[in-house]
């Protein structure tokens, strides 16, 4: 029995070893690469709120580690749990968990995410772009305001759809320089920036097959064909509706992101965007004899005098948008002066996203020439000035908010 016994021990001992052999070789297995052979880069993104689990997760989904489960493992002892940059990180399959870990750790992303507010002039772009150890504010001002990139191209060559500046044009790119999130990588430079910029526009206008989403960039033709639909019709069909005197698709555009431009800077809630819209847009018919309002009556933006007023004169505390009276007194003959210059301006003041940009381009029906809010920011509107000072100015000063 005892002999017996022996042999029971030392069988579960040569199987305890075996098992252990055989769990330490996976172990070691899964913090090998994916697939050592295959070196081909994977931009990898690390977003706002991600864990190491749910990184893991993708790591394994996307073919860079083996293991979910041991990465989290390895990760909460390499102390990265504690949070990791947000960003683009290339990584590749041949390269090991560990590295791939340490890269992370690191926390210097490939590209760095930088995020563009809606409703900016261009002259308030550069300050985000100051990460960015090759992009020069001076060179993007300067082809924002001329169109122009510093080797020559006219980028309304480039991309159909921007209006070739005039003489009277404060900025060529005014208006096409597309709010959003974009990851850059630290090495761009300023003329990567401004593509990037105008190409997000051009794809959100007429996006191209996913394998190549810009391909309509420089085809009218085809970018009219496969353009966004807003209310399950052609853009450019209900903007050539909305804007009967534009000659051609570029003038539509321009003048629809006019109206949306000054729409955006106008609202505090988005829900106000359509109404603000559609008064501009009247008061537009109105000018080139297409409805019936106020005689006399011009667009009149507030924003559109701060923007001639700041084009003139950049604020020299930064403070761009500074809240004006008596448009009708400040930089009184800048085509942007919408109180004092009749008709739409060269062009837009400010940059709308898409949201805005069909306010813009299929301005809703409305009876209504003026609107004003009140302290509480409820929006108000009349048909008449007579009943604008009647019935909407008594409200500027009440409400309870």
């Amino acid at each position: 029995m005892k002999g017996f016994a022996r042999v029971v021990v030392v069988f579960l001992t040569l199987a305890a070893l075996i098992v252990g052999f055989a769990g330490a070789t996976v172990a070691l297995d899964v913090f090998q690469p994916a697939n050592k052979h295959v070196t081909t880069t994977i931009n990898f993104e690390v977003k706002s709120g991600d864990t190491t689990t749910s990184v893991a997760q993708r790591l394994q989904d996307d073919g860079l580690i083996r293991n979910a489960l041991l990465f989290r493992v390895w990760a909460r002892y390499k102390k990265l749990d504690r949070g990791i940059e947000q960003g683009v990180y290339q990584l590749n399959p041949g390269m090991t968990m560990n590295a791939i870990i340490q890269k992370l750790q690191v926390g210097k992303p490939d590209e760095q995410l930088v995020v563009i507010p809606d409703g900016l002039r261009a002259t308030q772009y550069p300050g985000y772009f100051q990460g960015l150890a090759n992009f020069k504010a001076d060179d993007f001002l300067k082809t924002a305001q001329t169109g122009i990139e510093p080797d020559g191209t006219k980028l309304w060559t480039k991309y159909w759809f921007i209006k070739q500046p005039s003489s009277k044009t404060a900025y060529a790119l005014e208006g096409y320089l597309y709010p959003s999130g974009y990851y850059f990588y630290s090495s761009d430079d300023t003329k990567a920036v401004i593509e990037k910029l105008l190409n997000q526009f051009g794809e959100e206008l007429c996006p191209g097959p996913s394998s190549q989403p810009d391909a309509y960039l420089n085809d009218a033709a085809k970018c009219r064909a496969n353009a966004t639909p807003v209310n399950g019709k052609n853009i450019f069909d209900l903007m050539r509706a909305a804007y009967p005197d534009a000659k051609n698709d570029v003038t539509a555009l321009n003048d629809a992101l006019v109206i949306s431009s000054f729409a955006v800077r106008e609202i505090k809630d988005p829900k106000d965007l359509a109404g603000v819209a559609a008064v501009y847009h009247n008061r537009y018919l109105t000018i080139i004899g297409k409805a019936s309002g106020d005689t006399g009556l011009l667009m009149g933006s507030d924003p559109s005098v701060e923007y001639a007023r700041d084009t003139e004169k950049a604020p020299a505390d930064g403070k761009w948008w500074a809240i004006l009276t008596n448009g009708n007194k400040v930089a009184t003959t800048n085509p942007y002066n919408t109180y004092t210059q009749p008709g739409m301006p060269p062009g837009p003041i400010a940059n709308p996203d898409w949201t805005e940009i069909e306010g813009g381009a299929a301005p809703q029906s409305s009876k209504y020439f003026y609107f004003a809010s009140d302290k509480c920011n409820v929006m108000h509107y009349a048909t008449t000035l007579s009943d604008f000072n009647a019935n909407v100015v008594p409200k500027m000063d009440t409400g309870n908010c």
